[in-house]
């Protein structure tokens, strides 16, 4: 079944770059043929013809061979002045094949590489030109439409099937579509017009290949997409599946593939290093693993191993190398005497193919081709250097320093011309900025992006200096957009993404505000097209970047974010959604990064006013009523962090403000009271806890909302002071070691919910939670000394082992040296999966309590020990906690904080800036600049303590809110006295809900120190 040749072609020059296949030559070109009629059809010089004994024949052509290609009925070559010369293979009566003579190609384009099929011939010129040839009628070249103003840089045919590539970037496709070879994913059988392949329009491309009936292209940085037939496995990908668009073949990430090769059913890659990968079918031994097995994935021929590889070649089932001391290798099928070696030669391994000798030395090879059954070598009498790289743009750091000089109008004309077709092509930007120090570039993956960003920054800073050239990028720039791939094939394409982020700052920074935001909307809007792996990759790739150049990234989407902010009315649609969602995949890729390497959190807030609030905060609430999702608005309370913390408590206290008002009947039913208005607790000193808990549990829960209203011991006075001292001694009697409520850790300065509860304690912690709650609620700073992990499980989120370290830091240094430990370590240390905690013995892995802690589950030891301190054992009583504080507080503002700014919001902070409370404090006019200065001397001798207790005097709280001193604007009056009476006589009084200071006009400064000290000292006992 395998004696009559299938018609197909193959060949190794298709995917060689022009400078290397039409290089000045002084030598005069030998070639080697061997195989399938290998030494007919050429004009020869009398007496060339030199075979080796093996079927290797030397042919003395008298002209330089710079390309070759064959196929099953033609035959193609290049000479070094530019000429084609096409053969004919015909077959006779008899079955047997026979070339005809050559003959030259009516063209006036000079040739620069050729390829072939069954009957025609595809010619590419020098200037980029794709002509075909139909042998069956005629040897005169006609164009291909398509190309006609587009240069092409690379052409591959498969059987039925050719790929080009162009000199912009771009891949088409056209011809038979059987196996998805065209790479459409259309179902289409035939297409006779190139196609564009989408997908592969951002990746930096760099050469296109393509076998029986599968394609593939290469990148720059040496990543590998194939798409087509693989029921051998020919497209490496690990399976049998067909695909019919480009496909990354992962299993050669990394490993710099520089060239690519097909076969019939086979795939060889040549790397940079000069391994070579095979893959697909094994039949006839043409992968060289000493097998005749099919290779689903990439496998190292590693019979070639030492010997560095620098050209690869397949035929129809046979594969040729071309090693760095220029001996050619083969394997594969070879009865026609294809692999140039004894016919009882084991086929299946690489083995040398026998050259004829017709001096005194060996013939030097230059390249080596492969098609059907048939091999080919040129070879020199003096060796070439050879190179594997692939070319990367030409846009250097002197083309730049061309853009921005000073020029005629001539010149600029070239020059926009270079920045149209450099920007507006995301191949080729792609290409421009590549780290190619120590060839990085060729470790591009899902985590490192291969690109030289410092010189990305210095370049487009260049251009950023004069605004006519920067005005031609963004135009070019915005030429692009609209073309780039929503799912782009392969990593390499995502390039752009950050390239665009850098030169947006530039932008920004030099050009028209409009222009600027125009464009920063246009690339947000590209990026929301790609999909959420594309997403991630990108921002993985961003967060490894410096601090300096993501600090720079986000301010791009701040700037664009603040502008649209500032319009009136604020646009709820697509441009506000996608520059939120830009930041977003920002700042969750800082949050997936370890601590040391994230910028702060900060860096992503811009300030908002609280007009926008406020209608920010109505859709928001509102929201909630719409039943399709789709046609929802976007505010930015579903973005909390890019709002700072004072927006955030600003967000907050209006919700909570409009909560309240929302619970208050505009016109009660009955006599007006209080009730209606507030969450009254009327209560005695003497029974204070008894008395708040047992009112709190009668509520109806929708008064919980309301404002909270005090009374002590049957005084109807309403004042916010008594509001204050209820949650300063509650909180200070409840969360103490000395309670017996909560567990604390061993230095007592932590709590902890307890691990054993029965039903009362459940229903106590749940009105503990709703006295949290309500001092939240009421903007009230309570003592509540609980590690971050309590915030953390309100917000949902996951408890880890630096919450233990802050809880408990002996357990948890513990915990993190077994993370460290190696197996020797955990062996001689001898613990199971058993712990104590809060008292009680526990099994952490209860399906197996006999379990020792190996190096392989230690972190499921410490994960396991986390969990349950701050889960498992409190789950229950917790759980009524959080019942209770979400009884008052909604959750929606609540899920704007993160856990630690809850944490503040709720216990203030210990950042104690006096200084700023000198310079807000406001005195009345009463007070001369002499009292003035008596009161800050006597307040500057006070001790630290002292200065706390002041804190509290005036406030209610001995710390500082979350917002800082800047939140306490101390009011100083002068109290009213009754006649007679003087100031010295009395102590200073506070109204500390509005941080008003009664200071006496005293005497002295030794009296007003006295006063002052015993009052800071007074303080009213409750009765718990």
């Amino acid at each position: 079944m395998h004696n009559k040749p299938i018609r197909f072609r193959f060949r190794l020059s298709e995917v060689r770059h022009k400078e290397q296949l039409t290089g000045p030559h002084s030598y005069s070109t030998r070639m080697l043929s061997w195989g399938e009629n290998c030494q007919q059809g050429f004009r020869l010089r009398d007496g060339s013809n030199v075979s080796a004994g093996d079927g290797v024949h030397l042919l003395n052509l008298g002209f330089d061979i710079t390309d070759l290609s064959a196929g099953h009925s033609v035959l193609a070559f290049i000479k070094s002045n530019g000429d084609a010369a096409i053969i004919r293979t015909t077959e006779s009566q008899d079955g047997r094949r026979v070339r005809g003579k050559q003959k030259l190609v009516k063209c006036r384009e000079k040739i620069q590489a050729v390829f072939c099929d069954d009957h025609t011939v595809t010619l590419l010129s020098k200037g980029g030109k794709v002509l075909f040839v139909d042998t069956t009628r005629t040897y005169i070249p006609r164009p291909l439409e398509a190309f006609c103003n587009i240069p092409v840089s690379q052409v591959a045919c498969g059987s039925q099937h050719s790929v080009a590539l162009t000199k912009g970037g771009q891949v088409y496709t056209w011809g038979r579509n059987s196996r998805g070879q065209l790479g459409l994913g259309r179902s289409e059988t035939f297409i006779d017009s190139p196609q564009r392949l989408g997908g592969l329009s951002a990746l930096p491309l760099v050469l296109v290949a393509a076998g029986g009936e599968q394609s593939f292209a290469l990148c720059v940085s040496g990543a590998v997409l194939g798409w087509g037939r693989n029921d051998c496995g020919q497209l490496g990908l690990g399976d049998k599946a067909d695909r019919p668009k480009p496909t990354p073949v992962c299993y050669l990430n990394t490993k710099k593939s520089s060239h690519i090769s097909c076969g019939k059913e086979h795939t060889a890659v040549l790397t940079k290093n000069g391994a070579v990968f095979t893959f697909g079918s094994g039949q006839y031994g043409q992968l060289g693993h000493n097998s005749f097995c099919d290779e689903l994935r990439p496998r190292l021929v590693a019979e070639l191993f030492g010997a560095k590889v620098t050209k690869i070649a397949c035929g129809w089932h046979h594969t040729l190398v071309l090693t760095e001391s220029r001996r050619v290798h083969s394997f594969g099928r070879g009865e026609c005497g294809q692999l140039g070696h004894a016919e009882e030669s084991h086929p299946s391994v690489p083995l040398p193919v026998q050259l004829p000798q017709d001096t005194n030395h060996g013939p030097i090879i230059e390249n080596i081709y492969a098609g059907g059954n048939c091999s080919f070598a040129t070879s020199v009498k003096e060796a070439q250097e050879e190179s594997n790289t692939a070319r990367v743009s030409n846009v250097t750091t002197d083309v730049i320093d061309k853009w921005v000089s000073e020029c005629n109008s001539k010149s600029w004309k070239k020059i926009k011309g270079e920045i149209l077709r450099t920007f507006s092509s995301a191949s080729s930007m792609n290409q421009i900025f590549l780290d190619q120090s120590n060839d990085k570039h060729l470790q591009t993956s899902s985590k490192y992006c291969g690109l030289n960003m410092s010189h990305a920054r210095h370049s487009f800073k260049k251009l950023s200096r004069k605004d006519h050239v920067l005005a031609e990028v963004q135009d070019a720039v915005l030429l692009l957009l609209p073309s780039l791939d929503e799912m782009p094939e392969g990593v390499e394409g995502l390039r752009i993404f950050l390239l665009l982020n850098e030169l947006l700052h530039w932008i920004q920074r030099h050009g028209t505000r409009g222009t600027s935001t125009t464009l920063t909307e246009a690339v947000a809007a590209a990026a929301q097209r790609l999909s959420a792996e594309s997403l991630q990759v990108l921002g993985d790739w961003w967060s490894s970047q410096t601090s300096s150049t993501k600090v720079r990234h986000v301010g791009v989407w701040k700037k664009a974010l603040s502008e649209i902010l500032c319009s009136h009315p604020v646009p709820r649609g697509p441009r506000l959604r996608n520059l939120l969602l830009v930041l977003q995949n920002m700042y969750n890729a800082n949050g997936r990064v370890a601590e040391h390497q994230r910028i702060p959190e900060q860096t992503f807030c811009v300030e908002v006013s609280q007009i926008f609030l406020e209608e920010d905060l109505r859709i928001w609430r509102s929201m909630s009523n719409m039943k399709v999702l789709d046609n929802r608005p976007f505010v930015l309370c579903n973005f909390p962090f890019v709002m700072d913390l004072k927006s955030k408590k600003m967000a907050f206290d209006i919700y909570a403000r409009n909560t309240k008002r929302a619970h208050q009947p505009m016109i009660p039913y009955g006599p007006a009271t209080e009730s209606y208005f507030f969450l009254g607790l009327k209560l005695k000193r003497a029974s204070l806890l008894e008395g708040t808990f047992k009112q709190l549990a009668a509520a109806h829960p929708p008064d919980l909302k309301k404002p909270l209203a005090v009374y002590y011991d049957e005084d109807p006075k309403l004042t916010d002071v008594n509001k204050r001292d209820l949650f300063h001694h509650l909180f200070r009697k409840m969360v103490s070691p000395g309670s017996g409520t909560f567990m604390f850790n061993d230095s007592e300065t932590l709590a902890w919910f307890p691990s054993t509860a029965n039903e009362e304690d459940k229903t106590h912690f749940f009105l503990f939670g709703v006295l949290c709650g309500l001092a939240l609620w009421n903007n009230s700073v309570i003592h509540l000394p609980f590690p971050l992990v309590l915030f953390k499980k309100l917000l949902g989120v996951e408890p880890t082992l630096e919450d233990l370290k802050e809880f408990s830091p002996d357990v948890g240094k513990s915990l993190q040296c077994i993370l460290n430990y190696d197996e020797d370590e955990l062996i001689k240390l001898d613990w199971d999966f058993i712990i104590n905690w809060d008292g009680t013995e526990v099994c952490l892995d209860p399906r197996n309590p006999k379990k020792l802690l190996t190096v392989l589950n230690k972190k499921e030891f410490v994960d396991a020990y986390v969990s349950h301190a701050f889960n498992a054992s409190v789950e229950a009583v917790f759980e009524e906690f959080k019942r209770g504080f979400f009884r008052v507080c909604d959750r929606d503002p609540v899920t704007l904080f993160r856990p630690e700014e809850l944490q503040g919001l709720l216990v203030g902070q210990d950042v104690y800036e006096w200084a700023k409370l000198k310079q807000n404090t406001v005195w009345d006019l009463c007070f001369g600049s002499s009292n003035k200065q008596m009161f800050w001397e006597v307040f500057d001798e006070l001790t630290e303590d002292q200065r706390k207790d002041f804190l509290w005097f005036l406030t209610g709280s001995r710390r500082v809110p979350i917002l800082g001193m800047d939140q306490v604007r101390m009011e100083v009056q002068v109290p009213q006295l009754q006649n007679g009476q003087g100031y010295d006589q009395h102590f200073p009084g506070a109204l500390t809900c509005h941080s008003i200071l009664y200071l006496p006009l005293y005497s002295s400064k030794e009296i007003m120190r006295e006063k002052l000290t015993e009052a800071l000292i007074t303080e009213r006992v409750f009765s718990m």
